[in-house]
C-alpha cells in the first residue's frame, strides 16, 4: 500500500515537472520570441500609422491651400466676368448703335459706289460682317440671338447694311466676286428655315430680302438654280399663313430664279416644286404688294417674260 502511494507520488510529481518544464519553455518562447516579435510589429506599425498621419496631415493642409486658391481664382473669375459682361453689353450697344448707322448710309448710292472703290476697306467690312453673323449663328446652333437682345439689334443692323448694298448693281457685283459672299447668304438661306416666323419675322424678311437683292446677279441666281437645298429652303417660305412681307420677298426669288431660269433656258425642276395653287390664292391677298408679286410669277410661268427691281430695307 505504501508502495503504491509512493509510486501515484512519484508519477503526479512527474506530471508537475512536465508541467513545469512546459510552462517554463512556454513562458521563454514568450518572453524571447513572441513578445519581441509582436512589440516589433507593433513598432514598425505605429511608424507606418505616423507615416501615414503625416501624409494625411499634409493631404488635409494641402486641400485647405488648394480649396483657398480655388476660391480666391472663383472670385477673380466672378469678377472677370461681370467685367466682361459689362465691356462686353457696351460693345454690342455701341456695335448696335453702329451698324444701324452704316446700315443707314448704305441706303445711299453714293456711298455705296464710294465704298465699292475702296475696295480694300470694303474687303475687311465684308469679312468682319460674315465673321459676326456666323458666330452669332455658331453660338445659337444655327438659329437667332433672342429678339430683344442687342446682339439681335447687333446682327440684324448687320445684315440690313449688306442687304441695302447688295440692293445696288454695284454693290451685289463686288459681293459676287467674293466667295465668301455665297458662303454667307448659302448659310443665312438655310438657317432661316429653323426660324419660327413669329420671333424672328423680321430677320427671316431681311435674309430673304439679301438674297433676293443678291440673286439679281445672274452668276448668283445660276448657283442658286443649281442648289436643291438651298431653292428648298426659299420654298419653304412660300406660305399661305406666314406674314405677307415675308411671303412676298419669298416669291419675289422664285419669280426672279424662274425668270432667269427661261430667259437663260436652263433647265430647271423649279417650275414642278412651286406651289401653284398657294400662289394663286395669294393673289386675293389684302397685302396689295404680295398681290402683284404672286401675279407676276403666275404671268411669267404663263408667258416666260417679266421683271422685278431690287428692294431695300
Amino acid at each position: 500500500m505504501a508502495m503504491e502511494q509512493l509510486q501515484e507520488e512519484c508519477t503526479n510529481t512527474e506530471v508537475l515537472m512536465n508541467a513545469l518544464y512546459q510552462h517554463r519553455a512556454l513562458e521563454n518562447f514568450l518572453m524571447k520570441k513572441a513578445i519581441p516579435f509582436l512589440e516589433n510589429k507593433l513598432e514598425a506599425a505605429e511608424k507606418v500609422v505616423l507615416r501615414w498621419q503625416e501624409r494625411a496631415t499634409k493631404a488635409e493642409n494641402r486641400i485647405e491651400y488648394l480649396e483657398r486658391q480655388l476660391q480666391e481664382k472663383e472670385k477673380l473669375v466672378h469678377h472677370q466676368k461681370s467685367v466682361n459682361d459689362v465691356q462686353y453689353q457696351i460693345m454690342m450697344k455701341t456695335g448696335s448703335v453702329m451698324g444701324e448707322v452704316v446700315w443707314k448710309s448704305f441706303k445711299s448710292h453714293a456711298t455705296v459706289k464710294m465704298l465699292v472703290d475702296a475696295e480694300e476697306t470694303m474687303d475687311k467690312y465684308c469679312a468682319m460682317s460674315q465673321g459676326f453673323v456666323e458666330s452669332f449663328l455658331g453660338t445659337y446652333n444655327g438659329c437667332m440671338p433672342p429678339q430683344k437682345s442687342l446682339e439681335h439689334v447687333f446682327v440684324i443692323s448687320i445684315l440690313g447694311a449688306l442687304t441695302n448694298f447688295a440692293a445696288f448693281s454695284e454693290g451685289r457685283a463686288f459681293l459676287a466676286k467674293r466667295h465668301s459672299g455665297l458662303l454667307l447668304m448659302e448659310r443665312l438661306l438655310q438657317d432661316q428655315a429653323k426660324w419660327s416666323i413669329n420671333h424672328c419675322r423680321n430677320m427671316k424678311r431681311m435674309v430673304l430680302t439679301f438674297v433676293y437683292n443678291f440673286s439679281l446677279v445672274d452668276n448668283v441666281a445660276y448657283f442658286l438654280l443649281s442648289e436643291e437645298k438651298l431653292l428648298n429652303a426659299v420654298l419653304t417660305c412660300v406660305r399661305l399663313n406666314d406674314s405677307s412681307d415675308v411671303v412676298g420677298v419669298a416669291v419675289a426669288i422664285v419669280y426672279r430664279l424662274l425668270t432667269i431660269s427661261l430667259q437663260a433656258g436652263i433647265p430647271s425642276a423649279l417650275p414642278e416644286k412651286i406651289p401653284w395653287s398657294m400662289v394663286r390664292e395669294m393673289t386675293a391677298s389684302p397685302d396689295s404688294k404680295l398681290v402683284e408679286i404672286a401675279k407676276n410669277l403666275i404671268a411669267v410661268m404663263e408667258s416666260g417674260a417679266g421683271s422685278l427691281s431690287f428692294q431695300s430695307c
